[in-house]
């Protein structure tokens, strides 16, 4: 992903590139407080399992963070913990036993092999939850970048700018790409623009309908 700065804009006219500039910075802060958020987040999910330092180093290994953005994030999730948050150490996965007989050791391993595989889904778990969130601001933002170029851009073109201006990966951009569009359909539902179906014509007959013989009475 580049920073703001780096996007090309100068194919627009002055007035909407000038306000697309500020969209994209807004969008670049507003990532950046995404990130900050969930990175806390994480931090705090994982106490029981990770020192506040290493669960950051794991947020930036687990979630997409920009490069560019990395040490903000970092610094502001950071200022957010608590000082006792901040010095928070792992715990020691497995109790010391007393003696090393060859069964205790092997019973050691085994505790800490199963405790870094429940770590490692518990990342996970928790990373999923800040790409969600990530990805809700991605389609807000890009839903912002539409109305700016509404007038110069078709629907599907202008979320592709955005989507290439942030240069994210093929899932991420297919999911913020569905559901940008998802969002325009229930705003502006294109069904009230269609013309009504016309009417199908009665079936034809292959046989004339017989008419009922008339009867002279008295």
């Amino acid at each position: 992903m580049v920073a703001p700065s780096s996007i090309s804009t100068r194919r627009f006219p002055d007035p909407v590139r000038v306000e697309l500039q500020v969209v994209y910075a807004r969008a670049w802060e507003a990532l950046a407080a995404t990130h900050e958020a969930q990175a806390v987040s994480f931090v705090r999910h994982l106490r029981g399992r990770l020192g506040s330092d290493e669960a950051l180093h794991r947020y930036f290994r687990e979630v997409a963070v920009p490069m560019q953005m990395q040490e903000t994030v970092r610094a502001r999730a950071l200022l957010a913990l608590t000082p006792e948050e901040r010095c928070h150490q792992a715990p020691d996965p497995v109790e010391p036993g007393s003696g090393r007989t060859p069964y205790r050791v092997i019973d050691a391993l085994r505790r800490r092999a199963q405790y870094v595989e429940e770590t490692s889904l518990a990342c996970r778990l928790a990373a999923s939850v800040a790409d969600e969130a990530v990805s809700l601001n991605h389609v807000a933002m890009a839903l912002e970048v539409v109305d700016v170029l509404r007038n110069v851009l078709p629907v599907d073109e202008a979320l592709m700018h955005y989507i290439r201006g942030f240069e994210l990966a093929s899932v991420p951009a297919q999911l913020v790409f569905q559901r940008a569009l998802a969002r325009i359909a229930e705003l502006q539902p294109v069904m009230d623009d269609l013309p009504a179906p016309m009417a199908e014509p009665a079936p034809r007959l292959s046989r004339p309908i017989p008419r009922p013989e008339l009867r002279a009475i008295g």
